[in-house]
This record gives structure tokens, sequence and C-alpha cells, in this order.
């Protein structure tokens, strides 16, 4: 009798179910499973439209809603360049995906309650200081993620895993969509605070699912650099394309800043039905 997840991942990836190494249909559903839940909480806990919409109704200054987005963005990234070689001096990068996804899930409900309990300029502070937290966290779970889909998953089938799971992500974050555009919702605490905390559900799920992959230990990689701000920012001061790149990158961060100050112009002409944000 043929198992049934060999089948469904072979059938996915488009491999012949010998092909496939022990254990990797299994590591599949626990890549695609994880992915989606967190690929929903980012969604579910988007600076641009959904904090926005929680700052301004908690009335929180208007520079708290403004830094939101950068907060997350910087939190995110930044963070890579030191954590990068602490990732690759471990056996293991599951550990640092699932602790980093737990963080995220905490700060959430952290958000969360914060939303409940206080009011202001308080609580804009408070929610900016947990999601710097769930950023950093962020980061150390992005810059593991790809070391331990290529532990687990072989390489010609790893597009078909997380392609599936962001695809099954949008599936639910458009019913969540639907849902707050059927007008049902106004931009009020309770309901914002509600897709938060479910969020973080999701979030602390995805963490204690990812740590049941069955990673093979590997001695820690060796680098020829010496792990300085110097040696991992080089690339930029000697690619030229690189540094276009990031020039170009770096002139679309607009498009990222600009939401909140929508949600804010819409908030103060006297818009407060989730459809009326766009």
């Amino acid at each position: 009798m043929s198992d049934p997840v060999k089948s469904a991942f072979g059938a996915i990836t488009g491999t012949d179910t010998a092909q496939i190494e022990p254990g990797e249909a299994r590591n599949g559903v626990v890549h695609v499973v994880s992915l989606t839940l967190t690929k929903t909480a980012d969604a579910l806990i988007d600076p641009k439209l959904v904090l926005s919409w929680l700052l301004t109704a908690l009335s929180a200054p208007g520079a708290m809603v403004g830094l939101l987005v950068p907060v997350r963005e910087a939190g995110a990234l930044l963070p890579q360049l030191a954590l990068a070689r602490r990732v690759e001096a471990s056996p293991q990068r599951k550990r640092f995906w699932a602790v980093g996804s737990a963080v995220q899930g905490l700060a959430a409900l952290c958000i969360a309650a914060a939303a409940l309990l206080l009011s202001g300029a308080v609580a804009g502070a408070v929610i900016l200081g947990c999601l710097a937290v769930l950023a950093v966290a962020r980061s150390a779970a992005s810059v593991s993620y790809k070391d331990a889909l290529a532990r687990t998953i072989t390489k010609t089938r790893r597009g078909a895993i997380t392609g599936l799971a962001a695809s099954v992500a949008s599936v639910s974050v458009f019913g969540v969509g639907l849902l707050m555009a059927s007008g049902l919702f106004e931009v009020a605490v309770a309901p914002l605070a509600a897709i938060i905390a479910v969020a973080g559900a999701a979030f602390l799920l995805a963490s204690a699912i990812f740590m049941t992959l069955r990673e093979p230990e590997k001695a820690p990689d060796t680098e020829d650099d010496d792990g300085s701000l110097a040696a991992l920012i080089d690339p930029i001061m000697t690619d030229a394309q690189l540094r276009l790149f990031v020039g170009a990158r770096a002139a679309l961060a607009v498009t990222a800043l600009a939401p909140p100050f929508i949600v804010m112009l819409s908030a103060a002409s006297g818009r407060r039905a989730m459809p009326d944000f766009g």
C-alpha cells in the first residue's frame, strides 16, 4: 500500500515516489504547513495596514503610525548581518527558525494585549516596542530558513514546496480580506486586536510544527572572512551591479512607507469602515 503523504508530495513536486528521499515527504508537509501559517500571520499583522488601523483607532500620535514600517523593515533586515554568522555556526537551523517564530507569536500577542489595555501614546510606544522585537525575531527566521530548507528538501523540489505554501497562504489571507471588505467591521480596537491575536497563535503553532522537522545535524560552516561588519558589506562596495540593485530597491521604499499615511488621512476624513481604506 502506497504512502499517501509520499504520493501527494510526489504529485506536488512532479517527482516519482521512488526518487523521494526517506523522510523528505514528511519534511515537505512540515515546510508547507509552517510557511502557510507564518505567511498568513504576516498578512494579519501587516504594519502598513492592520497596525496602522490599530494605532489610528487607539488615537496614537501620527508620528508613531509613521514609524511602524521603518521599525518593522529595519528590524527584520539589519540584524541579519549579525545573525548570519551565528546561524552558520549552528549544527541545526530549524531551532533558529522555530525560536524566531515563537518570539514573533509572543510579540503579536503582546501587541493585542496592549491594544486592549492601553490607549494613546502609551499604547503606541508599547506596540512599537513589541513590533521591534517581532521584527528582530523575523530576521532570525529569515536568515535560517533557506539553509533548513536546503538540508531537508532536494534542490529540484524546493520551489514547489515554497510555492504551494505561498498559494495556500494567499487563499487564507484573501478570505480574511473579503471578510474585512464586507463592511461588517469598523476600524475598532477589539476586532483588530482579535486579528492580531490570531496571527500570534499562528506564529506559535508554526514554531511547534517546525521543531518536528527532521533536519540532520551538520558541522558548522566555515568561512574565509572573519565575520566582521566590513567583510559583510564588502560586496556592496565592490559590486557595481549590486549597488544598482540596492539603490533601485531603496527607491521603492516609498511604496511601503505611504500606506500608513493613507490610513491616517482616511481616518481624518471620517471614514471608519475597513472597506474605505482599500
